[in-house]
């Protein structure tokens, strides 16, 4: 089975019958992640590469790089020693891939994809959250900060996101980044010194394609999966309500 996902993660054709047999016993996690794989190797490869050509660059030039796109969007390029080359790809993975590698590398790298799912809807959340809100202000926003009031609204934002979060009505995103900021504040109160799961997505070109360079997390996951768990926070929202309202007084 191992030997028969690594074909599929290297973009190699299966038999019929082997690719039943993966659907029988391999589960749809391995499966997805053998795609992406393969994906990211061959179609997403071959269209950066195009790309690159149009503005007069080869892959060679860019053997041995290294990308990495930080929590907040923000995206660094490394290992290409012309300079001038070095900021036109970083300035076309900011314009356009970042987002696709992003999702290659939550779906590839083991120490995502192989997180508990509450820290992994943590530390997603964190990433979204983080991008938007860039987005939004133009600047980095510590998100310790942040609290609820007493109302149920996220404090600690500067005015211009404050207003967009907490009075925009009726719409999905903010919605859902309403949603992701309590858990966030929730889960910070939780997880106390433990720190935050935050993480850098990194791909390396080589031969030609693109692949995953997992970075891990500097916190201690197995710890942090303690804290988060009902058994340990109990009401996370009584205790952040509570902390609140004295705050408040």
């Amino acid at each position: 089975m191992d030997e028969l996902l690594q074909d599929m993660a290297e973009g190699k054709d299966l038999s019929d019958a082997e690719l039943e047999y993966v659907k029988i016993f391999a589960n749809l996690k391995d499966i997805e992640k053998a795609q992406q794989k393969a994906e990211l190797k061959d179609s997403f490869s071959e269209d950066f590469v195009k790309d690159l050509e149009g503005m007069g660059i080869s892959s060679d030039d860019i053997e041995g790089m290294r990308v990495r796109i930080e929590s907040n969007g923000d995206v660094t390029v490394d290992g290409i020693g012309d300079e001038t080359v070095r900021e036109q790809v970083q300035k076309l993975i900011e314009k356009k891939y970042s987002d696709q590698m992003y999702q290659y590398y939550i779906g590839i790298a083991d120490s995502v994809g192989n997180l508990p799912s509450n820290v992994y809807q943590y530390a997603t959340d964190m990433q979204e959250v983080r991008r938007y809100l860039k987005g939004v202000t133009g600047e980095d926003i510590s998100l310790e900060n942040l609290y609820l009031t007493p109302d149920g609204k996220i404090g600690g934002l500067p005015d211009k996101a404050a207003n967009l979060i907490n009075e925009t009505k009726d719409n999905a995103k903010i919605e859902r980044m309403k949603d992701a900021l309590r858990n966030i504040i929730g889960n910070i109160r939780i997880s106390g010194d433990l720190g935050i799961p935050d993480f850098s997505s990194e791909l390396q070109f080589s031969n030609g394609a693109f692949s995953v360079a997992d970075s891990g997390f500097a916190v201690n996951i197995g710890a942090l999966e303690g804290r988060l768990t009902p058994q340990y926070s109990g009401n996370m929202y009584s205790d952040m309500y509570k902390y609140q309202f004295k705050k408040v007084l």
